[in-house]
């Protein structure tokens, strides 16, 4: 077994915090556009290490944390990253931003808090915005302009 689906994301990283391992029928799934989008971010950040902050949950631990009743955490589909040292969160965020609006872009969310970003791989034609627990407006379609 590898240590993870991509060279920098490993199968630690996105077990639950409650020691529930990332699910093995998502492992050639679900988690394939989020390692993609990770590796992508990390390259474009200079390389720079990307700390996951959270990723799986399992329902009871998403309910614990309180996080979103549909979250897709639970959906094996988010992850919550802390921006690369030296590197500002909402400069950080403008990154995931940018990469978001790529045509071949798999985020489907954005949720800017605090200390952190959460990205997702919804499934959406349009980019779902938020700044911690509101919705925001959303994007124009991917591959379309900003009118």
């Amino acid at each position: 077994m590898t240590n993870g689906p991509s060279t920098h994301l490993s199968w630690a990283e996105l077990a639950c915090k409650d020691g529930t391992p990332y699910p093995r029928e998502w492992r050639s799934t679900r988690v394939i556009p989020v390692a993609i989008e990770f590796e992508f971010l990390r390259a474009v950040c200079g390389g720079k290490p990307i700390r996951v902050l959270s990723a799986y949950r399992t329902p009871e631990h998403n309910r614990r944390v309180g996080g979103a009743p549909n979250s897709e955490h639970v959906q094996g589909r988010a992850l919550d990253l802390a921006p690369p040292a030296g590197m500002h969160l909402l400069a950080f965020a403008e990154v995931i931003n940018t990469r978001a609006e790529a045509r071949d872009s798999y985020i489907g969310g954005i949720g800017v808090y605090r200390s952190f970003v959460h990205i997702d791989t919804r499934r959406t034609d349009s980019v779902v915005r938020w700044i911690g627990s509101r919705q925001i407006a959303e994007g124009p379609l991917k591959g379309e302009e900003n009118g």
